[in-house]
């Protein structure tokens, strides 16, 4: 099949797709991986020569895709500037998670809380991490997302050690200030009502009052 050209009209930088409208007037998506390596980074403007094929989605997508005026990167080059792999790191939100699932467990081990509690925070915390990686994927395959509001409802509800995980493993929902600011009152909340239980300051039958 023909190469096809157009224009890279959108381009999301820190989750590495965006869109191309072909000059047959459809519009393409494009992943990172479908573009050639070059010297700088893909920018809204671009003008490209791509390849139809599938994507992960089995929907027609830009492959092979060049940048036009674009220097290459060269193997020796890439080699020199190759970050040095990072070990996984745990961050604010991974302690924090630990944070919350080990006070659910103390409130049950002082006879503060029942035993599905510290349970009931795995099982949700489990579901919460598979919604952040469906919203994850959606959002580079440009399908439906997960809506902000219910993310932050399957926190509240139990899920947010889950959901701490999740922004913290897939680098997801970590850069809009707005969504950061619900999520760490959530996080404080159930921080605040764990603690307290454990301390004896409030009794189980009143939290759930």
């Amino acid at each position: 099949m023909a190469r096809q050209h157009g224009e890279l009209v959108q381009w999301n930088d820190e989750r590495g797709f965006g869109f191309i409208a072909a000059d047959d007037g459809e519009r393409r998506f494009v992943h990172i991986s479908d573009i050639g390596r070059i010297a700088t980074r893909p920018r809204a403007g671009d003008r490209v020569s791509f390849a139809l094929g599938r994507g992960s989605d089995g929907r027609l997508a830009a492959r092979e895709v060049k940048i036009a005026g674009a220097n290459p990167l060269d193997a020796e080059a890439r080699r020199r500037s190759a970050p040095t792999p990072a070990a996984p790191s745990i961050g604010v939100r991974g302690v924090t998670a630990g944070i919350i699932v080990l006070l659910a467990f103390a409130d049950y081990l002082l006879g503060r809380a029942p035993a599905w509690l510290p349970i009931a925070y795995l099982v949700l915390g489990v579901v919460g991490i598979t919604v952040y990686w469906f919203d994850k994927r959606a959002a580079r395959t440009d399908r439906w997302r997960v809506t902000e509001q219910s993310l932050h409802i399957i926190d509240a509800i139990g899920g947010i050690a889950g959901g701490l995980v999740a922004q913290q493993l897939l680098r997801h929902k970590t850069s809009k200030q707005s969504f950061i600011v619900v999520t760490v009152l959530i996080a404080v909340m159930h921080v605040a009502v764990l603690a307290s239980l454990g301390l004896g300051w409030w009794t189980f039958a009143k939290v759930l009052a």
